[in-house]
C-alpha cells in the first residue's frame, strides 16, 4: 500500500504509553515554570508569593481530587466496552510518534511562554506562573497515575490496549474515549502450534 494512503489512516497508540508521555511532558512544564518563578524571585523581582501558591493550589487540587475519584470508574467503563482494532487503521511508528509529540510540545511550550510574558508585562507577580504550575502539575500527576492503571489492566487481560488518533491530529482525546484491545497469544496457544515428534514426516 502506498505511504500516502497509510498517512491518511487513523493511527493506533497504546493507552499507557501515550498517557505516560503526556504526564511526563506536563510535569516537565510545571517544573520548568516553577523554576522560572524561583529564578525571578531570587533576582528580587516583585513576586507575590502567597497569591502564586494559592493560584497553584486552586488550579491543581480540584484536578487531582476529581480525577482520582473518577479515574477508576472511567477505566473500568472503558474496559467493559473494548473493541478489536479497526481494519482501516495502522500502528503509529516511532518516527511518527516522535514527530507528533515534538510538534505538540512546541505548541504547548510556546503558549506557556506567552502566558509568562503576559504575567511579566502586566506585573502579575507570578500568579500566572502559579496557575500554570497547578494546571500542568495536576494533569501530569493524573496522567501518570492513570498510565499505571492501564498497564495493570493490560497485565490482567494479557492484551494490548490502544487509542485511536485521527490523521494529522497531535494528541488523543481527553476524557472517555473508545479503547481497542488486541489480545496477546497465550503460551498454551503458542505451544499448540509447535511441531510434535510425529510431525517430522519420517
Amino acid at each position: 500500500m502506498p505511504e500516502s494512503a497509510l498517512a491518511g489512516l487513523p493511527r493506533l497508540v497504546r493507552v499507557a504509553t501515550e498517557l505516560r508521555f503526556r504526564g511526563q511532558a506536563a510535569l516537565g512544564i510545571a517544573v520548568a515554570t516553577a523554576g522560572f518563578w524561583a529564578f525571578s524571585w531570587l533576582l528580587n523581582e516583585p513576586m507575590r508569593e502567597l497569591e502564586s501558591l494559592l493560584a497553584a493550589l486552586a488550579t491543581g487540587a480540584p484536578i487531582l481530587v476529581i480525577s482520582l475519584l473518577t479515574a477508576g470508574r472511567r477505566v473500568d467503563e472503558a474496559l467493559r466496552r473494548t473493541l478489536p482494532p479497526p481494519s482501516t487503521s495502522v500502528h503509529e511508528t516511532l518516527a511518527d510518534a516522535r514527530d507528533r509529540r515534538t510538534r505538540l510540545a512546541g505548541i504547548v511550550v510556546t503558549g506557556v511562554i506567552v502566558l509568562l510574558m503576559f504575567d511579566i508585562l502586566t506585573e502579575g507577580g507570578g500568579i500566572m506562573a502559579g496557575l500554570v504550575v497547578g494546571l500542568f502539575g495536576g494533569l501530569g500527576l493524573v496522567d501518570r497515575i492513570e498510565a499505571e492503571r492501564w498497564e495493570r489492566a493490560e497485565a490482567r487481560r494479557e492484551a494490548r490496549l490502544f487509542l485511536l488518533i485521527r490523521p494529522h491530529a497531535l494528541s488523543t482525546r481527553f476524557g472517555t474515549a473508545q479503547v481497542y484491545e488486541l489480545r496477546r497469544p497465550s503460551h498454551d496457544r503458542d505451544m499448540a502450534y509447535q511441531p510434535g515428534p510425529f510431525d517430522l514426516g519420517i
